[in-house]
């Protein structure tokens, strides 16, 4: 039993790590709380560093303090950001970034939103640079959530349509199953080596 509960906490462990840090995905989240936003994003240290590289050719990274850095990288963010709600721009404002031994965080408050949602739509730019590269987009409105796939095959973009706080239509549908991919070789990696060390006991 013991065995079994540490086998399962570790798979659970090893999903969410390589999710967190795949260089592939990046993930937004946007909550939505009155008419306040504040949008979270995730990404790989190595995935932003080469999407940063590729962008800005002629600055070498290596010379800039850790203020220029995080200037470049928040610019980097917010010009690669387009979010339109009930057909009105919203906007990044005060943002802030922090950086991992892996992972990139940063932190946005949006400009004011309104209560009720009634059309979105979002374009996600940043991280195009990366071959292959996708964008979770998660919305939290009034309690409820829901995300969409952002990649090449929807230009990174999409629009939704609501209804009583409730997304109703998706002009781009969502597909999670992507995701197992990435996780299926360390979880079974990870098997592996938790039921040979059994056999070993």
């Amino acid at each position: 039993m013991k065995k079994t509960f540490i086998f399962c906490l570790l798979t659970m462990l090893t999903i969410k790590m390589a999710y967190a840090h795949n260089p592939l995905s990046a993930t937004y989240y946007l909550e939505v709380n009155q008419e306040l936003g504040i949008l979270n994003v995730s990404i790989s240290q190595a995935g932003f560093q080469e999407a940063l590289n590729k962008h800005y050719p002629e600055v070498e990274f290596i010379n800039l303090s850790a203020i220029e850095y995080k200037k470049l990288a928040v610019d980097y963010i917010k010009g690669n950001f387009n979010l339109t709600v009930n057909g009105n721009q919203v906007q990044l404002l005060n943002g802030g970034l922090k950086l991992g031994d892996h992972q990139t965080d940063l932190k946005f408050i949006t400009s004011d939103l309104p209560d009720e949602f009634s059309t979105l739509a979002i374009t996600i730019d940043a991280f195009k640079e990366n071959e292959h590269h996708q964008t979770v987009f998660s919305l939290s409105l009034h309690g409820v959530s829901d995300k969409v796939i952002l990649s090449e095959k929807n230009n990174y973009g999409t629009s939704i349509e609501f209804k009583d706080h409730k997304i109703m239509d998706k002009k781009e549908g969502f597909n999670t199953n992507y995701l197992w991919f990435f996780t299926a070789i360390p979880v079974i990696m990870v098997g592996k080596k938790l039921f040979s060390s059994q056999k070993d006991s």
